[in-house]
């Protein structure tokens, strides 16, 4: 079931709300996503016209479970139940010759991100936001082994973004490997591609293993692939936008500020700069993106899931991401972002302060 598909299927269930007046990009489209609880489809952008914005896909269980092709009534003890069956026999996925992705390509040359509606999701946001809800896919430089995620991008050019990672991620790695050989990082970006490849790539899944199996396994069937031209990647076949291009080595660039998971503006001076080299999309597509910040947004409900299935894995130290998965499984969701706003050092000292007392 590609995004589309998926949006069908919300329609059909009665979950999908769709907006047909004419919403501003900048601000407003992110205000009407953080004010409602339900799948958003916008099919009247300010500035873009003929072209449509979807948010919200996983804001509830409800939604999710229709993501897995499960019932909207079950319940998350239902989901997670199935779930953990699903991704204990991960499945390979399938290459195909095409795709619906590649209907329009654009060369590196005309490529201009700020064709497509992409929002500008906060005031208070340094930017527009390309990369929100979607997968990044590298290749680490000296195993080969290929690695999905989900890193927030901001739009600094034409063809350029910045990729914010956390030092410690498996991105980071691959990109140290890649500037001590004093080469780029070759990456693809998918925006719009089906909710169980999200889900996989924002999961801790172990480093070398393949997230697109583990998306196959969620989804109970083979994700089909195509592969690139200008890097050695593979995107989904069904993405409404693909993006391949590089990660310049030696450069960093200010990314931010961005109103982050824990509902605070971030700002990161050492982000990544990613060039692109090729743009493809599907007829008419679908921009895919969200809202984060407030509590239960949809990146904190899938967060709740995973944490259930042993696959969360989030920033700071061991005892930081200890305390925020057990937050999650318990849907204590303010909670779980004041957590987030809590320095290494706190998290450090109440560590040892348990350790002396047992």
């Amino acid at each position: 079931m590609d995004l589309r598909g998926f949006i069908d299927v919300l329609s059909r269930e009665g979950c999908l709300l769709r907006i047909d007046r004419q919403v501003d990009w900048k601000c407003e489209l992110g205000e009407l996503t953080r004010s409602h609880r339900v799948p958003l489809l916008f099919e009247n952008i300010k500035d873009y016209p003929g072209h449509r914005v979807f948010t919200n896909g996983l804001i509830s269980f409800s939604s999710l479970a229709l993501a897995l092709g499960l019932a909207s009534d079950l319940s998350r003890r239902g989901i997670l139940s199935e779930a953990r069956k699903r991704v204990a026999g991960p499945i390979t996925p399938l290459m195909l010759e095409s795709g619906p992705v590649l209907e329009n390509i654009i060369p590196a040359s005309e490529i201009d991100f700020l064709k497509f509606p992409v929002p500008q999701w906060r005031v208070k946001d340094g930017g527009r936001y390309i990369g929100t809800w979607h997968i990044n896919v590298t290749r680490d430089p000296e195993t080969g082994s290929r690695n999905l995620g989900v890193y927030r991008m901001q739009v600094v050019g034409p063809g350029q973004t910045t990729v914010s990672t956390f030092p410690k991620s498996h991105l980071s790695l691959q990109m140290a490997k890649a500037e001590r050989a004093g080469r780029p990082l070759e990456m693809a970006v998918a925006i719009g591609a089906s909710e169980p490849v999200v889900m996989a790539a924002s999961a801790g899944y172990p480093c070398g293993q393949d997230e697109y199996e583990l998306a196959g396994a969620l989804q109970g069937e083979p994700i089909r692939l195509v592969k690139c031209s200008t890097v050695d990647l593979e995107v989904p076949a069904d993405s409404e936008i693909a993006v391949e291009g590089i990660i310049r080595p030696g450069v960093r660039v200010k990314d931010g500020p961005y109103f982050d998971y824990a509902g605070v503006a971030t700002t990161n001076q050492k982000a990544f700069l990613f060039e692109a080299t090729r743009l493809m999309y599907r007829n008419n597509p679908v921009f895919r993106g969200s809202a984060i910040g407030q509590p239960a947004a949809e990146d904190q409900v899938l967060l709740s899931v995973l944490s259930g299935l042993n696959l969360f894995d989030f920033h700071g130290s061991r005892a930081k991401r200890f305390v925020q998965a057990q937050l999650l499984k318990g849907r204590f969701f303010r909670m779980f972002q004041f957590a987030g706003r809590i320095g290494p050092a706190m998290f450090r000292r109440r560590s040892k302060e348990r350790s002396g007392s047992e």
